[in-house]
């Protein structure tokens, strides 16, 4: 690490790890403080997330979202070029239209491969037909943020895993940060803390609403092979060979459903026959901080902190093109 003050990133999910990597590749001194272990816990924790561009019910594709899916396969080429794992699978991302008006006007879309009914590969079932995101896929998030820490780490930056920033108060030139572990000197602060508590800072945090959800991991060997594409939509799901992880449960965290994961395999199983019957193999649960938007937030709060997050079901589509945007201005600053 140089002999400047460094850029303090606080939290370790997909937000602040992928900024840590973007800032230590450009030869930025970088701290990233993890209240707990980077990947075991948080929105980021879960064990598969898609990477579609094409969401909502429109599955029209949002410019800044296909820039953010090229910068992703970017970063994991990066990854890959260091020869680390990133655990991202680029398998394609299937979106069954269900009824024939949203088929007509998902035929109309400019990006994305539209599929009639019998193009569809087995096992989905699409008798309206479906969207193909051919450069869409998927990936374990929990190798990805350890690949991303391995590469950041490697490139000089420090990565301090259990501990918990408590305050950040502004100086002349940056801002300070008191820790469990003592404080830290910053030429500036990025808050990447996702819907964990926020340390307390001296300006107003961007109001923020939480939504729990839960993953499914299900035994789908004999049921889906391997290579198949992600499923989008209300009810989304990876494949990797051996095991489906579904997801597209949306409550509040106070109120747990023990339901949902009998609703999400039955919802599935009307795209998928045979899932519904196959074993569930585990469950996880989580929480994610949205804005007052479905676009993630890169918010300036006060001279030397950033709020980086809010990523609302967005971040690993679009976490690699926003810390390389938000990696630039503060370099530059």
């Amino acid at each position: 690490m140089t002999g400047r003050d460094p850029f303090v990133i606080v939290g370790g999910g997909i937000a602040g790890t992928s900024l840590a990597y973007v800032l230590a590749r450009r030869r930025q001194p970088v701290v990233l403080l993890e209240r707990g272990h980077v990947g075991a816990q948080g929105a980021s924790s879960g064990p598969a997330a898609l990477v579609n561009p094409h969401r909502g019910r429109s599955a029209r594709a949002h410019p800044d979202d296909l820039a953010g899916m090229a910068a992703f396969w970017r970063m994991v080429a990066e990854l890959e070029a260091m020869g680390l794992e990133p655990g991202a699978q680029r398998s394609g991302v299937l979106r069954v239209a269900p009824s024939p008006g949203r088929a007509r006007a998902w035929r109309k879309l400019e990006s994305g491969r539209w599929l009639e009914p019998d193009e569809v590969p087995p096992p989905f079932r699409a008798p309206h037909g479906a969207l193909l995101a051919a450069e869409g896929g998927w990936v374990r998030p929990r190798q990805l943020l350890a690949a991303l820490v391995g590469a950041a780490a490697s490139l000089g930056a420090d990565v301090r895993e259990g501990v918990r920033a408590l305050s950040i108060r502004p100086t002349a030139d940056g801002a300070e940060v008191r820790t469990s572990a003592g404080r830290v000197r910053a030429s500036y602060a990025v808050l990447c803390v996702g819907a964990d508590p926020a340390p307390e800072v001296a300006s107003a945090l961007p109001t923020l609403s939480t939504v729990a959800g839960e993953v499914v991991t299900v035994a789908t060997a004999g049921v889906v092979a391997a290579p198949s594409p992600g499923l989008g939509g209300p009810v989304y799901a990876a494949f990797d060979g051996e095991h489906g992880f579904v997801g597209g449960s949306h409550r509040d965290p106070e109120a747990p459903d023990p339901e949902a994961p009998k609703r999400l395999l039955a919802r599935l199983d009307r795209i998928v026959p045979g899932v519904g019957a196959a074993p569930a193999t585990g469950l996880w649960s989580g929480v994610r901080a949205r804005g007052d938007t479905p676009r993630p937030l890169v918010t300036d709060l006060a001279p030397g902190l950033t709020f980086f997050g809010a990523l609302s079901g967005r971040g690993f589509l679009c976490s690699a093109a926003l810390a390389e945007a938000l990696a630039a201005r503060l370099a530059r600053d």
